[in-house]
This record gives C-alpha cells, structure tokens and sequence, in this order.
C-alpha cells in the first residue's frame, strides 16, 4: 500500500464536466461495500496521472474533506483517441474485503531470452482474482530466464496467496517462448 496521500474533492454533479476538465480536474467516484453511497468527486489530472501510472501497490490512500480512504483504482475513461481522461472509479475497500481485481503480469529474464534470440509472446498481461484485499499481490512475477524456445507458461503455474482463488481456467496459457 501507498503511503503517499492524494487529496480529492466532493464535486457537485449539478456542475459541467466540460469546465471541470477544463480547469484540469477529473470527474469520479467514489463506491464500496462499507459506504453507504457513492461519493462524486473529482481529482487534479497530475494526482491521477501519479496513481495510473504507479506500478508498485494497488491501494491508494485518497483524503477527502479530511478523512482517509484506501481505495483501488477500479476504472478510468477515456477519450477515443486515448489522448484525454473523461472519468475516474475508485473502489474503498477495508482489510479483509474479499474484491475481485485483475492483477498484473511482470516477466522477468527477458534480456537472457533475447541474447538466446528468443522471444517472448505474452497471450494474458493480467490475470482476474479474487480474495482478501490486504493479500492480493501487487503483480504475478515470472522468471523467464531458465526457460527454452517452445516452453509455455500456463495459469497453473502462477503461485496464489492464500485464500485466493484464480477466475482463469488452469490450462490457459499466459505466455509462450518462441
């Protein structure tokens, strides 16, 4: 978990989106099981621009009106050209929670498959599970240093934490080395 603190704020919904955005802030929500409402709010495109792109957790701690929440980045919109973000979804969670997540893929020991001249193909970049918020990882991680041209990595061979369960089929191939 993140122990930087992104500070949100409520937003009217009586108020034009177009003009939020336009004043560099993104439109959102707020939404979880131990709320009882979802919250719209809004958040400065750069504080969504750090929580999109940081790789290292997928619990957020958002400050809104002076209270802190834990929350996952559910959804973000976008634009068709993928240029501009229209809307975010924040999910709050509680340690516990079971919530259901797609978790990333980080391949390792790619430079030793291209000084072999392999490659890489990766068929799944993230895998959907469900468990305890405060034990899902953070990405699944594959040493693909020891592997040979042919070899397939399927979603058996990725190491669950306990009381996690995979919504892939087992035989489902994740990554080939060709």
């Amino acid at each position: 978990m993140s122990s930087k603190v992104f500070t949100i704020m409520p937003r009217d919904s009586k108020k034009s989106l177009a003009e939020l955005r336009h004043k560099g802030m993104i439109p959102g929500i707020m939404y979880g099981q131990s709320l009882t409402h979802s919250i719209p709010i809004q958040i400065a495109l750069p504080m969504l621009q750090n929580i999109i792109n940081d790789t290292t957790t997928m619990i957020f701690k958002l400050e809104l009106d002076g209270q802190i929440y834990d929350c996952v980045l559910r959804d973000f919109q976008t634009d068709r050209l993928h240029t501009e973000i229209l809307h975010v979804d924040f999910q709050f969670v509680k340690a516990g929670e079971v919530i259901k997540m797609q978790i990333p893929m980080n391949f390792e020991g790619i430079e030793i498959l291209r000084s072999k001249k392999y490659i890489l193909e990766k068929a799944v970049t993230k895998i959907p599970v469900k468990g305890p918020v405060d034990v899902l990882p953070e990405a699944f991680v594959v040493d693909t240093s020891n592997l040979e041209q042919g070899s397939k990595i399927f979603a058996s061979d990725l190491e669950l934490p306990h009381k996690t369960e995979m919504l892939l089929h087992p035989n489902t191939i994740v990554a080939t080395i060709q």
